[in-house]
């Protein structure tokens, strides 16, 4: 038996410094060492004696990359305690970069095998947003590489989800992605590899094998992460939260459901309708059988956010299913209802889809949870695209005098930015302007008199008032803008910019009106200085706030300023903000007012994909194609 004090040496200096000769007749090349060589040396980690350890330790780490695939998998499934530590330390000793890299992708990777796994997980973020897709043959090469199963599955399930059928920029990732993943036999990498085959396959009979690979890893992937995972996951949840295995089961299921979504729009795109259906109803299933043990309510959101997507890649169809398998959900919970709606909607039902719509409606109505369901209901509705329900709830907030204050009010400011997003400026300044006011009979801002009667509402759910003031002026100019009155379109703007200096959209409209003089552009592009200035002192005060850095980002693209600075900025936001659709937007108009065109089409799209019918977004994307 091993004493505690021969696993005490087990250091990585004890490894990779050890007493042991190792000559040119010992190490031989990778070419000509056999993978049945390479796994007999990886036994001997294991060895009862020491200097056979430490020698068959240093030839693997002469061998280098060529012994990463089964130093992992010992690493990972060895029921022998020294050989998996000795394989995981190994594996550490691998550099992560490699001189193709980018000079930003080598600085990321830094230490990164040192990080948390909060930390590592981040730098794949963004790794996979580095300009030109300079980072993902790197992000690839963590999915074999990282020391955990679970920090792998994270990697490939990013990458996963990149794919979109008749997506350009894919062709230009596949390669850098086999380049990444090399040889690795781990269950993640073989499943990003079988959707880099489809992709790559020209015709039904060539995507047969990549589809059946695909599934037969899902079996692997569906299966119990290896021990350590949970370890892995320390840190992500923080304190307060759920244990460390709870958090990996949860990042466990996550990926795994990317990994499924994906298969589906694989056999979408192979006109496999018919299997697709058979792996929805999986996908829906599992929303209830989760292992986390979720609670009915959070289940029955992921099973109506779940039928969207699939309603959104083409399946409408699966309403279907849902009806067969939990009937009782449709007629019982709103969203569940609200998402066979607009599945039946798709299917071009539309009385049925208006009658199960009405019933949803009516579902919390007269609860205690009604104000808020309601207003979490009528978000989902929008970025569904189901404006007319989306309105109707909204409306029934802000037209309900019992709706307490502090959902009015938050209630209010979301709905004018959706009418907003519909062009419906004059509402959405009228939607402000009640809010400011206060409602009748609810003495909701009588202010002592001072006229802001929605001050004490705001302030009470954190918004400036100043700021909801300027933005009802800057709809009333929007409003004017499409109306062609172009006195009342420059009063707007003043009064917006009156009420809060430092309002960005306020500062571009100005910037952008059409009858400026020289003497009116200069002081608005003084304005924005002034502006810009505020915002960077309020970035330097509070660094972690990633508004103020997409703030100046938006208000230097749209007019002008130093641009390089405004891009670093956009990004720093989005760091924190992995792939917000408005932080993306921001970034787009970066690229575009800097000349690059096809980056800015790209992010846009990116921004768009995670809001698909947001119109403004969509307006966006359409003008950068048309340049």
């Amino acid at each position: 038996m091993r004493t505690r004090d021969s696993l005490r040496r087990l250091t990585l200096v004890g490894i990779l410094a050890a007493g042991v000769c190792v000559t040119a007749s010992t190490v031989r090349a990778a070419g000509q060492t056999s993978a049945a060589e390479i796994d007999a040396l990886v036994e001997t980690l294991g060895a009862a004696d020491y200097a056979e350890r430490e020698a068959a330790a240093a030839q693997l780490n002469a061998l280098g990359a060529a012994a990463v695939d089964p130093l992992l998998a010992a690493a990972e499934v060895s029921d022998d305690l020294e050989i998996a530590l000795r394989a995981r330390w190994l594996v550490d000793t691998i550099p992560l970069d490699t001189e193709r890299d980018p000079p930003e992708v080598s600085k990321l990777l830094d230490k990164f095998k040192r990080k948390s796994f909060a930390e590592r997980v981040q730098v794949m973020h963004r790794l996979l947003r580095v300009d030109d897709d300079g980072g993902i043959e790197a992000l690839a090469r963590i999915v074999r590489l990282d020391r955990s199963p679970l920090g792998s599955r994270v990697a490939a399930a990013l990458l996963a989800r990149e794919w979109q059928p008749n997506d350009p920029a894919w062709g230009g990732m596949r390669s850098r992605i086999a380049a990444g993943l090399g040889a690795s036999t781990r269950p993640a990498a073989a499943f990003l590899r079988s959707v880099v085959a489809f992709s790559s396959a020209d015709s039904g009979p060539t995507r047969e094998q990549p589809l059946a690979e695909a599934a037969a890893v899902l079996t692997q992937l569906a299966g119990p992460i290896a021990d350590g995972a949970s370890g892995e996951a320390a840190g992500v949840g923080g304190p307060g939260r759920a244990g460390d295995a709870s958090t990996s089961s949860t990042i466990s299921e996550t990926t795994l459901r990317i990994f499924q979504r994906c298969r589906i729009q694989m056999l979408l795109a192979a006109d496999k309708r018919d299997d697709a259906m058979l792996e929805s109803r999986r996908l829906l299933q599992a929303c209830f059988d989760s292992v986390n043990n979720k609670d009915a309510t959070t289940a029955a959101e992921e099973a109506a956010g779940m039928l969207v997507w699939l309603v959104e890649r083409g399946l409408p169809e699966a309403v279907d299913l849902l009806a067969a398998d939990r009937p009782e959900l449709i007629r019982t919970d709103a969203l569940v209802g609200y998402a066979a709606a607009v599945a039946e909607k798709a299917r071009h039902h539309d009385a049925q889809a208006d009658t199960l719509a009405a019933a949803a409606f009516a579902q919390t109505a007269g609860t205690n949870a009604e104000f808020v369901d309601r207003l979490q209901t009528a978000i989902l509705l929008s970025k569904w695209g189901a404006t007319n329900w989306a309105n109707r709830e909204y409306a029934a907030l802000v037209d309900n005098p019992q709706t307490p204050a502090a959902q009015y009010a938050l209630a209010a400011i979301m709905y004018a930015e959706f009418l907003h997003d519909q062009e419906r400026e004059d509402e959405a300044a009228v939607c402000l302007r009640r809010l400011l006011e206060g409602r009748k009979g609810k003495g909701d801002g009588k202010n002592d008199g001072k006229g802001d009667g929605g001050d004490p509402i705001l302030q009470q759910v954190g918004r400036d008032p100043r700021s909801i003031r300027s933005r009802m002026h800057y709809f009333e100019s929007c409003a004017a803008a499409l109306r062609g009155d172009a006195a009342a379109r420059r009063k707007a703007i003043d009064d917006s910019l009156r009420a809060y200096a430092k309002d960005v959209d306020a500062l571009i409209g100005l910037y952008t009106l059409p009858d400026n003089t020289p003497v009116q552009k200069a002081e608005a592009v003084a304005r924005i200085r002034r502006a810009l200035e505020q915002i960077e002192n309020e970035i330097q005060a509070v660094p972690d706030d990633t508004n103020g850095y997409n703030e100046y980002a938006w208000l230097v693209a749209n007019t002008e300023g130093d641009l390089q600075k405004a891009t670093r900025y956009s990004k720093m936001s989005l760091v924190k903000s992995f792939d917000s659709s408005s932080y993306l937007d921001t970034l787009a108009h970066c690229q575009a007012a800097a000349g690059n065109k096809a980056a800015a089409v790209r992010t846009q799209s990116l921004a768009l994909r995670q809001e698909p019918h947001n119109r403004t977004i969509r307006k966006n994307l359409a003008r950068f194609q048309e340049k």
